[in-house]
């Protein structure tokens, strides 16, 4: 729930109250106390599954099937489908070594980082994952094996 949705509720509650509004009244007069409460706790309920997810995508960042990781992910399953295996190498934009690097940070997993043909590589899933900085920042190459 936004500020301004706070805002607006308080303001709009505090004048249909107080000008008596005939539709407010006859509704809730109309309900039990009982369909009042449960109505207010589905509302409670769904504003705190909201909170939930702004704090989740906050604190957590984007799940593993957004951002630079699902397309990562999308080009494995391409070579996985037609090679049955994971690729050995694939390169990357120096954007997406960064975002590689900070998943494994978040998710309290081994950095793997070294040097291929004077490139730096970082291991993500069985794949290294070769910096190539002269390309685009989020550049994902087509995996690729050894030969």
């Amino acid at each position: 729930m936004t500020r301004r949705e706070l805002v607006t509720a308080g303001t709009l509650g505090a004048l249909g109250a107080g000008t008596g509004s005939g539709t407010v009244s006859a509704e809730a007069g109309a309900q039990s106390p009982e369909t009042i409460s449960a109505q207010a706790l589905l509302e409670i309920a769904r504003e705190l599954g909201q909170v939930r997810q702004l704090l989740r995508d906050g604190l957590l960042g984007p799940s593993l099937s957004d951002g630079i990781v699902a397309e990562v992910r999308r080009q494995f399953h391409t070579f996985l489908r037609s090679n049955q295996k994971y690729p050995d190498y694939c390169e990357i934009g120096s954007s997406v070594f960064t975002d590689l690097y900070d998943w494994h940070v978040r998710h309290g997993q081994p950095i793997e980082i070294t040097r291929t043909d004077n490139r730096m590589s970082i291991r993500f899933m069985f794949t290294w994952m070769i910096l190539r900085p002269e390309q685009d920042l989020n550049y994902v190459g087509i995996p690729f094996d050894r030969g």
